[in-house]
């Protein structure tokens, strides 16, 4: 009985394993676009010096998550 419901998880996780991994890609991506922005924004105006590491926070938090999705597919 336990080795049917381990399987069963095991081969729903794997299933959505692509997925999550996919939507870790994504979501590094929107990060670094974000994290672009507002670095560029707060390097216009010169006393938003929260914006611009915020920016440079979101945008190596995006680059984490896009090379560890990629790193989990393959």
């Amino acid at each position: 009985m336990e080795q049917r419901i381990e399987r069963a998880i095991d081969n729903a996780l794997e299933s959505v394993s692509l997925q999550l991994n996919i939507f870790s890609v994504g979501l590094g991506i929107v990060l670094v676009i974000l994290g672009i922005l507002l670095f560029l924004t707060g390097k216009r105006k010169k006393g938003k010096r929260d914006k611009t590491n915020v920016g440079l926070i979101c945008a190596v938090l995006g680059i984490a998550a896009i090379v560890s999705g990629i790193v989990q597919m393959f």
